[in-house]
């Protein structure tokens, strides 16, 4: 199969929640603030109450979180007079939050706005503990609770999804999204179709693409979890051709085990100016993670709001 060809390289896989690799992952988790796709948390009893990750969800979707307040001694948001709790990380159904060990996170990470973060700089001992947990992952693939996120965007089957499933034109593109986003990323191709008549850059970049692929229904690879293509939140740009250059971490850990001193001169990327019209309008790119997936976009506006609070701070 050729490279350009392979339609989904954001299938990342998720680390195991087992608390002592956790535990021993914490200096990692410094180093590398702004990962995705894997738990590097702290363990059970400190990732908080809860507050600002629920809270900054409630100001994403204000038309259909109808609070987020603490209920019944946790953090809990309410959605069609349904309560979610925080539980350790985890957003449950409040009758579940007892069993939120069966889970994994519902992800919150630092995301670097205004630029690039620097390469991580892992010692060996860091690097040996990364690549257990991405063992530990494969061996006992992680599940997220999908209750939230079916009852927040109204669907949990494939055919219930599909039915909120819409055709936004990009750039000439057909690129099939959930209806809530369907208005997002038309302003961003109205942004980028700008850019495109004013920077040479960006008009070839876009010249380059061959497809920008959206809702695929499937899991995330190596784990239990659904995909945010699975709910039409995310996005792929397919170039026709990579150049020589590296989109994704798991090709670049075929050639270099230590995949993430990956310069950016060897990856694949996107235009700054394309990047910041995404964000503008609520996308995070996959380009600033640790499990970097440069052809990845998908819609986290809370992300973007916690990102904006902390450049406050």
């Amino acid at each position: 199969m050729r490279r350009a060809a392979f339609r989904y390289p954001c299938l990342r896989p998720s680390a195991s929640s087992t608390l002592a690799a956790l535990a021993a992952l914490l200096t990692l988790w410094s180093a590398c603030a702004w990962a995705q796709g894997m738990d590097l948390f702290p363990p059970p009893g400190t990732e908080g109450t809860g507050e600002r990750e629920l809270k900054a969800l409630a100001s994403a979707y204000p038309d259909r979180i109808v609070a987020a307040v603490v209920h019944d001694g946790d953090w809990a948001l309410q959605v069609d007079g349904e309560w979610y709790s925080w539980a350790h990380g985890r957003i449950l159904p409040q009758a579940q939050r007892v069993d939120w060990e069966r889970y994994s996170r519902f992800r919150f990470y630092p995301y670097p706005l205004g630029g690039l973060p620097p390469l991580p700089q892992l010692d060996a001992e860091s690097a040996a503990r990364l690549k257990k947990l991405l063992e530990e992952s494969r061996m006992r693939p992680p599940r997220r609770s999908e209750a939230f996120l079916e009852r927040l965007l109204g669907g949990g089957s494939k055919s219930e999804i599909l039915g909120r499933i819409m055709t936004v034109d990009f750039l000439g593109f057909p690129v099939e999204v959930h209806e809530r986003i369907a208005g997002a990323l038309r302003d961003v191709a109205s942004e980028c179709d700008a850019l495109c008549r004013s920077d040479p850059q960006v008009s070839g970049f876009f010249g380059g693409l061959s497809e920008v692929d959206g809702f695929n229904y499937r899991d995330v690879a190596g784990t239990l979890t659904r995909s945010y293509h699975s709910y039409g939140l995310a996005l792929d740009l397919i170039p026709k051709s990579y150049d020589g250059k590296v989109p994704y971490w798991r090709w670049a850990m075929e050639k270099n085990e230590q995949w993430w001193t990956t310069s950016y001169e060897r990856r694949w990327m996107v235009p700054d100016a394309v990047v910041a019209a995404f964000e503008r309008h609520g996308f995070v790119w996959g380009g600033k993670w640790l499990f970097f997936d440069t052809m990845h976009f998908e819609y986290r506006p809370e992300i973007l709001i916690l990102a904006r609070q902390r450049g406050a701070s």
